[in-house]
């Protein structure tokens, strides 16, 4: 009799416990959030957008320069308020090019390389297949020109999403490359 009232308190007991798990499971999925770098397109060839997103703080955009049409690359980190530019690198010298800024730590051959540290609470870019735009973070390439239409504005932002957000929204890399949806 003794055995049977305390297996009863031990199922009792491990359903309580299972119960407070999960309800402490669901209310961390709900308010724990994640800082990520979120990639919205607004397109212009229709009223569709993608919104993709990547965890990584570091991220780089490189496309080639409309008149020297050369490659140019800009090195960001995600902050808390928003993105911070630290280096620019170019291929060839044009109008508007920084040219007073310090040298980037770090030269890429081939490149000038300068540092920058401008805080930016966002980036709003828009990419066509003649600049060949490119996200490029933690060994991913997203040609982000062959996603979304010619003149496409790429809005990028650090936000925060909880577990729940998470799933409703695509990996930046996962994406087809030939823009299919």
């Amino acid at each position: 009799m003794m055995r049977k009232q305390l297996n009863k308190q031990l199922w009792w007991f491990t359903g309580v416990a299972s119960i407070a798990a999960l309800v402490l499971f669901i209310l961390w999925a709900i308010f724990s959030r994640q800082t990520v770098i979120e990639v919205r397109v607004a397109s212009v060839a229709d009223n569709d957008s993608l919104v993709c997103y990547f965890v990584e703080p570091n991220f780089q955009l490189r496309w080639i320069h409309s008149v020297e049409k050369q490659w140019w690359e800009e090195e960001y980190l995600r902050q808390k308020d928003g993105l911070l530019l630290t280096n620019t690198y170019f291929q060839a010298f044009g109008a508007g090019t920084p040219s007073t800024e310090k040298f980037a730590t770090i030269q890429k051959e081939g490149y000038v390389g300068y540092q920058i540290n401008q805080r930016f609470p966002h980036l709003n870019w828009v990419v066509s297949r003649l600049t060949q735009g490119e996200i490029d973070y933690a060994g991913q390439r997203i040609f982000i020109h062959q996603l979304v239409p010619d003149y496409s504005e790429v809005t990028i932002m650090p936000k925060a999403y909880s577990l729940i957000d998470r799933f409703n929204k695509d990996f930046c890399h996962e994406l087809p490359s030939d823009g299919s949806q």
